[in-house]
């Protein structure tokens, strides 16, 4: 014994030598502790087993760490038949005084005979089971699986018990009384199985009796045998007794030997006719319970297999939405580190970069503050962008590289979408003209199209350019290019080379058509690009 309070091994004195506390009702404990484990032993080995797991249930209530105890009580437990409360006090024996303890033995007993805990775990299955049937007034499939857990496990008493109690709500109280004597064999005095018994006594008016006695009868009379004295025959005639020797013949050699192989054959015939068949039923027995016993074991073993696979799907399951959100988080990490990299870009002034790269990212990616932050480095980038591919595309068209120039209009509306850009408009104009000009008329319409649809106002300027609104020659007709920034609006007319005649037409939305003259160049300025200051004619062509 061990001080509670420092942990010092405790002497003869009332007063622990570590720290000097009084542990006299820590003493006085113990003893009481001891004093029931005692009293649980006397009564155990009376196999007074009820009484006994009192007193040992007592004795820990005192002192938990009484490892005695604990084993006893461990051991009343596996004698009814309670096998897994005998492992539960022997393990925490075990954990309790981790060296020489005799719960050391016990769990390795119990350890290497694998059978026999899974007799064990199979007959507490089907008692549980039994129970279960009780309680839904199945009492035949009860009777079955109880007859079966005490074949397996005898020593349950709970078992003996509950068949007891269904052979006597059956009114078979014989049958009742036989099992709760074998009952009162495990445990001798448990209150259940006595009260079973007394009732059993008043239903049927009879006694039962407990102990074995060894009683020695007379014969009857009317045989005319005591037994007492051999080869005399005893009978009464009248009040005298007679008494008549029995006669002796004595048998010859053959009859002897007659007499042997007679023996010699009955004994046979006995044996081919009695013991025989019982060892072939035997046997049968035995091969046809061993079959239900592995069937059992094997649907056992599948149900269990497939209770492993329905885990091992759920965690498959589990994983792969675990790498989704791992894959989604990442992604978002990433998109979050290219936003912040665009983000310094355009600090930096590497506008450009910074436009192309925020095309390749997603709104949808980005939530809260950083959503912010998108939108306004979009909405600042699209502007710049714009702003570089127009002037790029604009600079191309006057110098007459009308691939270039559609290339980069192109990039510009598309930095544009929302149409917010002043010079939207303009960038639209100049990239239909660009394709027209390249001959590509299903762009030119399509872009020409979508001016008349985002701008109405305008759409006088570019009608007559849709190919199926323009005349035969389109090519001879060239555009107005007023509202262009700051661009004159004054057209001149250009004079055939061959005929020196001009074909002009005036409309009353401020639109010249002229006829082309071949010449390719002329002298009149017609407007000026705000961005770069240079002059233009009808046509496109650098003026001085």
């Amino acid at each position: 014994m061990r001080c509670i309070y420092c942990n010092t091994p405790l002497g003869a004195s009332d007063y622990c030598t570590g720290c000097g506390a009084d542990i006299s009702i820590q003493k006085r404990i113990g003893r009481i502790s001891n004093l029931l484990y005692n009293e649980g032993l006397e009564k155990a080995r009376i196999r007074d087993m009820e009484g006994a797991i009192t007193c040992l249930k007592r004795s820990l209530k005192f002192s938990k760490e009484n490892t005695d105890a604990r084993n006893l009580l461990g051991l009343c437990y596996y004698e009814t038949g309670e096998a897994v409360s005998a492992l539960c006090e022997w393990v925490i024996s075990k954990n309790l005084q981790a060296e020489d303890n005799l719960a050391d033995y016990y769990l390795d007993q119990m350890q290497n005979n694998k059978n026999k805990l899974d007799t064990i775990n199979q007959s507490i299955r089907k008692y549980n089971q039994s129970v279960l049937y009780c309680r839904e007034d199945n009492e035949d499939m009860a009777i079955i699986q109880l007859k079966k857990v005490i074949n397996h496990n005898p020593k349950l008493v709970k078992a003996y018990q509950l068949l007891a109690l269904l052979y006597m709500k059956r009114q078979e109280y014989e049958r009742a009384r036989k099992l709760l004597k074998k009952a009162v064999q495990i445990d001798a005095t448990n209150t259940t199985t006595l009260r079973y018994l007394q009732e059993i006594e008043n239903a049927t008016g009879r006694g039962t009796g407990l102990s074995s006695r060894h009683k020695r009868y007379e014969k009857d009379a009317a045989d005319g045998k005591d037994g007492q004295v051999s080869g005399t025959l005893r009978y009464l005639s009248g009040n005298e007794m007679i008494i008549q020797p029995t006669t002796f013949r004595d048998s010859s050699t053959i009859a002897t030997f007659i007499n042997i192989v007679l023996g010699i054959l009955l004994g046979g015939a006995v044996v081919w006719f009695l013991i025989v068949p019982a060892n072939r039923q035997s046997v049968n027995d035995d091969a046809n319970r061993q079959v239900t016993e592995a069937n059992t074991k094997l649907a056992s073993a599948q149900v269990q297999a497939e209770e492993l696979q329905e885990e091992i799907d759920s965690y498959d399951e589990q994983i792969a939405e675990a790498e989704e959100d791992r894959d989604a988080a990442l992604a978002k990490v990433e998109s979050y580190d290219e936003l912040l990299a665009i983000a310094n870009l355009y600090v930096s002034g590497s506008e450009s970069t910074a436009a192309e790269r925020i095309l390749e990212l997603s709104a949808d990616a980005f939530e809260g503050n950083a959503l912010s932050l998108y939108e306004s480095l979009s909405s600042a980038v699209s502007a710049s962008l714009f702003t570089e591919y127009y002037a790029a595309g604009t600079t191309a068209y006057v110098q007459g590289d009308y691939q270039t120039a559609a290339t980069n209009l192109e990039k510009a509306v598309e930095a544009d979408p929302d149409r917010e850009q002043s010079d939207h408009y303009n960038a639209m104009l100049y990239l239909g003209m660009a394709y027209y000009y390249l001959g590509d008329r299903d762009s030119a319409d399509e872009v020409f199209n979508q001016i008349i649809e985002y701008y109405p106002s305008n759409a006088s300027v570019v009608q007559g350019y849709i190919s199926s609104s323009s005349s035969s020659d389109t090519s001879t007709n060239t555009l107005d290019l007023s509202g262009l920034g700051d661009a004159a609006t004054d057209v001149t007319a250009e004079t055939d080379a061959a005929s020196a005649t001009t074909d002009t037409t005036g409309t009353d939305d401020g639109i010249t058509i002229y006829d082309d003259t071949t010449t390719g160049t002329s002298s009149e300025v017609v407007w000026t690009d705000p961005t770069t200051g240079l002059q233009y004619d009808a046509y496109g062509n650098v003026v001085g």
